[in-house]
């Protein structure tokens, strides 16, 4: 029972402590007649004795440690946006103006050291006292915002524990700093796509090979296993089929896993990739978001890799649409919204399983080549719209 579970059941129950083999067993109780019972006492038994003890108000606190972790993470959060922003700047070609590299007005060229500690804006240049730029500090707080808050879904709403998936260790302890490293990656790779319309392989290719490392070596990391089958005659009796080597190989499980949705990821963006070239007529789709959807699937695996690519189209008519009519740009970078989709299906994922039944549609073969197929055809008629879009003035869009 991982740490989130063992306090859930202080916070709802009545404990009876048991005495067993010189252990302390810790028996969840609910309490008659309440449907979310307040903890306030439990029994020591000892033989035929029973007392009674008050308990320290545990619900208080746990609400306090919380609150410390998810403070720590926002901090955490905030110093890893900021080395996002630096080494996004650092990436990109060094003619683009960033105000980050060297100062707007000067010129002045601040340290490597210098640009990671300003993390605060309004912080003057040392040689003309020029303001820096705010989107760093934007990019700091953003990631912030995202650590704690993804680790909130995680950890207290379970946003991505599922049945057919039971790690020995707690998600705080193993899943946890794996997503919030492909967390950074993505800020980092949206913030270069932002700025500059590139993908640097030096952000992506080795995040993707961290994530089939770190998935071989724990052999737990992953969201579903690489194989669940909801889809034969004796489900309802002995539930969902796994294949026996995974069971056997936990290891060899990772790397399967974690390449499976490497190649899932890459395979499909290629395909995408030379289908707006047909469909444009230009390159729209850029080698970097292929081996963005590389990284994206190494950390998340084939099925959420293949949602998050259904997904991405969405992502990209809404806000797409958007950034055309505030800025009038013709062209619209597509990594930002693979980004995007990925994080939100990192999220939602238990919803889209279980709420959505994905499971069922991931057990049959035929189902995973029909949502394939159209989330392809979604993607078409984005490029179509696409290329009808550019050829519109953006003074008609207003």
């Amino acid at each position: 029972m991982d740490w989130t579970r063992r306090m859930a059941v202080f916070r709802s129950c009545e404990m009876d402590c048991r005495e067993l083999s010189g252990c302390l067993l810790l028996i969840a109780k609910p309490v008659a007649g309440q449907k979310k019972p307040a903890i306030s006492r439990f029994s020591v038994v000892s033989g035929a004795v029973s007392v009674r003890m008050p308990l320290f108000p545990c619900d208080t606190l746990f609400f306090v440690g919380l609150m410390f972790t998810y403070l720590l993470l926002f901090i955490f959060g905030l110093i890893a946006g900021r080395v996002a922003a630096v080494w996004a700047a650092a990436t990109i070609d060094p003619a683009v103006p960033l105000g980050l590299r060297r100062c707007g007005v000067c010129s002045d060229r601040p340290s490597v050291l210098r640009q990671l500690i300003q993390i605060f804006p309004g912080v003057p240049c040392r040689m003309c006292s020029g303001k820096g730029p705010i989107w760093p500090f934007l990019a700091s707080v953003s990631l912030a915002v995202l650590f704690s808050g993804f680790a909130w879904l995680l950890l207290d709403q379970n946003c991505q524990s599922v049945t057919e998936v039971r790690p020995s260790m707690p998600l705080w302890q193993n899943r946890l700093p794996f997503h919030l490293l492909f967390i950074f990656l993505l800020s980092t790779a949206t913030i270069t796509d932002f700025l500059d319309y590139v993908i640097p392989d030096l952000v992506v290719l080795p995040g993707a090979l961290l994530a089939i490392i770190w998935a071989t070596v724990s052999g737990e990391l992953q969201m579903i296993h690489v194989w669940v089958d909801w889809d034969y005659d004796l489900v309802t009796l002995y539930g969902p089929y796994l294949p026996e080597w995974m069971k056997q190989h936990q290891h060899l499980h990772g790397l399967v896993w974690s390449v499976s949705g490497l190649l899932t990821g890459a395979g499909l963006m290629w395909a995408a990739r030379s289908a707006a070239f047909l469909i444009l007529g230009i390159p729209a789709i850029g080698f970097g978001d292929v081996t963005l959807m590389a990284m994206i699937g190494a950390f998340m695996g084939w099925q959420p890799t293949l949602c998050a690519l259904a997904i991405a189209p969405l992502v990209g008519m809404v806000l797409g649409l958007g950034g055309r009519i505030l800025t009038g740009r013709s062209f619209v970078a597509f990594g930002p919204y693979l980004c995007i989709a990925a994080f939100v299906v990192l999220c939602t994922w238990r919803a889209l399983w279980e709420g959505l039944q994905l499971k069922i549609i991931f057990s049959h073969w035929p189902t995973i080549v029909g949502m394939v197929a159209g989330s392809f055809a979604a993607f078409g008629v984005l490029l179509v719209g696409l290329r009808l879009f550019r050829a519109t003035p953006a003074e008609r869009l207003r």
